[in-house]
């Protein structure tokens, strides 16, 4: 393919990605199963040491393709508020890009992001779909094409956007009405009604 085509002139790689070189099958696995291998406190965004030596082989994965980034994607099971699910996943996804970073992973080649409660891949009513959808992820993505999280779920949610229903409707503004029964008016009745007889000399 001529030059200017060519994502990755210095490295050999068919012109079907660009020119770069393709993911080994072998590298393919490792990325999909580190899922199984990334453990956290309870509750928590904190790695647990089990973690470690998946998130170090990920790490030698991003030195080997060196044209590439990565995507990091946090998810939870739908147990607790939606708000504080989806900062856990966003939380959790970035210590492992945290921990990633200190093994010499370049900053712009790493991105975390979280999805809450929105992406399950099992069903959140048994505790084994629960553990299933307790996950991050991590993908692989030539540098400069679209993020691989985003080309699989989409835009990660905002909060605000988390805490409404299909039809648009916010499920937790409900204080107003806790405000409308503070009204003060008695306090006006005293004061306006026993200056009128005051005279001047």
């Amino acid at each position: 393919m001529p030059d200017y085509l060519d994502r990755c002139p210095d490295r050999a790689g068919p012109a079907s990605n660009k020119g770069c070189p393709e993911i080994k099958a072998e590298a393919k696995k490792r990325l999909s199963e580190a899922t199984k291998f990334i453990n956290f406190e309870f509750n928590k965004a904190v790695l647990l040491p089990s973690s470690y030596p998946t998130l170090k082989d990920l790490a030698a994965i991003m030195a080997e393709y060196p044209d590439y980034s990565m995507s990091i994607a946090g998810h939870t099971d739908s147990k607790g508020k939606d708000d504080y699910n989806l900062r856990l996943s966003y939380d959790r996804a970035a210590s492992a890009r945290t921990y990633m970073l200190s093994q010499n992973v370049p900053a712009d080649r790493i991105e975390s992001r979280g999805y809450g409660k929105t992406k399950p891949i099992a069903d959140n009513a048994t505790a084994k779909g629960q553990a299933l959808n307790r996950r991050v992820e991590f993908d692989l993505y030539l540098t400069g094409d679209p993020n691989s999280a985003v080309a699989k779920y989409g835009a990660a949610p905002t909060v605000t956007e988390l805490l409404k229903t299909p039809a648009g409707v916010p499920t937790v503004k409900k204080a107003p009405a806790k405000k409308a029964p503070a009204k003060k008016a008695p306090a006006r009745k005293k004061a306006p009604a026993k200056k009128a007889p005051a005279k001047s000399k």
